[in-house]
């Protein structure tokens, strides 16, 4: 989503886009353009582990001898592929994507490759960059490095078809929603924990899945309470839209990441948010959602609150939308985005700005 709503944004105030992608999420037909955004399809190796740095590293020699002004890199896990784009003057920005190196999907060895990867990206880029304020203060204070700004957008959702969630068994109002990948670190167990132990006829919808063999999935999805209702991913044009305007609250417990686009959404949406206390999510939020610390009692004890005070979810329903309209339209990334390119390819550096 992030690519498509930024690129096709970019081309069309005249920049010439070209985004890489992986054929396996693409229909069989695999276009060549979208909207004025050129596609290159690239080979990758499927699994967690390599189906990620396995297309960057083709990507990024397909791209070496490309006439590109500016290499958008969203991610660093393969950032030392890039030397050679640096050596020959490449213009690089890296988007940080979080704190990756933390995600407890991860084993000692993979984080200890990360660390090293984003040690790597901060002496390659020409401009780090990172979409939440709360990680660039990170990189700032540890690093001492100037990251940029560059968040992503959302939209308001004024309606959408009640009739959707006859398609789900569900009641407006009579469910909680969370809206995720299915991994450690968006903490689904503890809140499929914090409701269990609730007295409610409410139900808990957990919209996604893993995109790989998962003993965690497994786990969370262990329990016979059928007030519990695992989705799976959802692709229906407008379906998670719908399931989240007429949630009761939607819940969001991810640490490690930085601004969330399934946060901003769902926000967008007028949904009543509940989210994990966490710099980059309370920055989301402001005073459009409640936070909870990461405790299941904690959770627990403001689920039950909000049923208890339902004029208070009907506020932050109010709340949420307007906040979204006014800190994290569309519009206002690809404006920052596009100002960040122009002063990198003039020459204006805001970047390599190391203090320490």
């Amino acid at each position: 989503m992030f690519s498509e709503e930024l690129a096709t944004r970019l081309t069309a105030r005249g920049h010439d886009v070209t985004v890489y992608c992986r054929g396996h999420y693409s229909d069989s037909s695999q276009p060549g353009e979208f909207r004025g955004v050129k596609l290159v399809y690239l080979p990758y190796l499927p699994g967690k582990v390599l189906e990620t740095p396995s297309h960057e590293i083709v990507s990024g020699l397909h791209s070496l001898f490309r006439p590109f002004d500016i290499y958008y890199i969203l991610g660093c896990r393969t950032s030392w592929s890039y030397f050679l784009h640096r050596i020959m003057g490449k213009r690089l920005v890296f988007q940080t994507d979080g704190l990756d190196w933390e995600r407890r999907k991860w084993g000692s060895l993979a984080k200890a490759y990360l660390r090293f990867s984003y040690w790597a990206a901060l002496r390659l880029a020409t401009q780090v960059a990172s979409d939440s304020r709360s990680i660039c203060d990170y990189f700032r204070e540890h690093h001492g490095i100037h990251s940029e700004y560059l968040t992503c957008g959302g939209y308001v959702v004024p309606s959408a078809p009640q009739e959707i969630l006859n398609e789900y068994a569900l009641r407006p109002r009579d469910y909680f929603l969370v809206v995720c990948r299915i991994e450690p670190e968006n903490n689904i167990d503890l809140i499929v924990r914090a409701f269990l132990g609730l007295p409610t006829d409410k139900r808990l919808v957990v919209v996604g899945g893993a995109n790989y063999a998962s003993r965690y999935l497994q786990e969370v999805k262990a329990t016979d309470d059928p007030r519990v209702i695992f989705t799976g991913p959802v692709y229906k044009p407008g379906h998670v839209e719908a399931l989240c305007k007429y949630s009761f609250a939607y819940l969001d417990g991810h640490e490690v990441g930085g601004t969330s686009p399934g946060l901003v959404r769902a926000m967008g949406c007028g949904s009543c948010v509940l989210v994990l206390d966490r710099p980059f999510n309370a920055e989301v939020v402001g005073a459009a959602g409640l936070l909870w610390q990461k405790s299941a009692e904690d959770l627990q004890a403001k689920l039950r609150h909000l049923i208890d005070h339902p004029e208070e979810a009907d506020e932050y329903r109010r709340r949420a939308p307007e906040r979204v309209a006014t800190n994290y339209s569309w519009e206002s990334s690809a404006d920052t985005h596009e100002h960040c390119f122009a002063r990198l390819i003039n020459g204006e550096k805001n970047a390599d700005t190391r203090t320490a």
